[in-house]
This record gives structure tokens, C-alpha cells and sequence, in this order.
């Protein structure tokens, strides 16, 4: 098996498979409510949203890094604005996402073990930093949106 088929499957078990650590993202994630999410457990932790949105976006930042692409002003993005709290602007959010599991997965596959060690331009980060960083960071927000689930679903 190569590395990056070593790396793939960590990214599909932390996302949605047989994940050492716990419940993987997606299945956290499974039947939150658009209030649940868009509600804050207090004024100074973000929501389950924007969590979510954050995640989406760094995930594609990622995939952009890899890609060569130049950056997008994390100002902006990092934690985007949570859009009207409604059932289909939630769903849309996690389809996003979905979208940038799969953009990033489909980078990541196309990547040769060769270039894992190499810098990227702009960047003081090799590939393989960058993807393991996105992976611990989507493990990091998914644990703090397992308690935010249960405070909101009052557990």
C-alpha cells in the first residue's frame, strides 16, 4: 500500500468509516437539525454551522495548496456567516462540504508518494504536513460539534 493510499484511508476513516478515535464526522453530523446548528451553545463558542463552514473552507483551501492555486483571504471565509437558518440552507452547507470531502479526496489520490515530502511553494509545509493538518483539524472541530450536539439536544 502506498502512502497516500495510507493517507486515504485515514481521511475515509475520520470522515465516515471505522474510525479509531470514535463516531467519524458524518455520522456526528447525522440528523443535526438547521436551529441545532445555527445556534450557539454560548456568545463566545461558534455553532455547529459555523463549524461546519469553517471546515468546508479549509478543506478547499488545502486542495487549492496542493493544486498549486493561490490563496483565498481567510478573513472572509474562515468563519463565514451563518446564511438565513433554514432546512435547505443547512442541507446546501453539507453539501458543500460533502463537496470539498470529495475535492480533497480526489487531490489527495493524485498526489505521488514522491511529492508528499516536498515543500509547497509559498508555503514552509510539505504536502503531507498540509493533508494530515486538514484531517486533525476536521478530527478537532468534529469533537467540539459532538458537544455542542449534546448540549443542544439537552444531554
Amino acid at each position: 500500500m502506498s502512502e497516500v493510499d495510507r493517507i486515504l484511508d485515514q481521511y475515509d476513516r475520520a470522515m465516515s468509516g471505522d474510525a479509531w478515535h470514535g463516531d467519524p464526522v458524518w455520522k456526528i453530523l447525522d440528523g443535526i437539525t438547521a436551529t441545532q446548528a445555527a445556534t450557539p451553545a454560548d456568545s463566545n463558542v461558534h455553532s455547529i454551522w459555523e463549524l461546519v463552514s469553517h471546515m468546508t473552507f479549509w478543506e478547499t483551501e488545502v486542495c487549492r495548496r496542493l493544486q498549486l492555486l493561490p490563496p483565498r483571504p481567510p478573513d472572509k471565509l474562515n468563519f463565514p456567516p451563518v446564511a438565513e437558518v433554514t432546512a435547505e440552507n443547512w442541507n446546501r452547507a453539507l453539501e458543500e462540504f460533502r463537496r470539498s470531502n470529495r475535492e480533497l479526496r480526489d487531490t489527495i489520490s493524485q498526489l505521488d508518494d514522491s511529492q508528499l515530502d516536498q515543500p509547497l511553494p509559498a508555503r514552509k509545509r510539505s504536502a503531507y504536513v498540509e493533508v494530515h493538518g486538514v484531517i486533525q483539524h476536521n478530527l478537532y472541530h468534529a469533537g467540539q460539534i459532538a458537544v455542542l450536539r449534546k448540549i443542544a439536544e439537552g444531554k
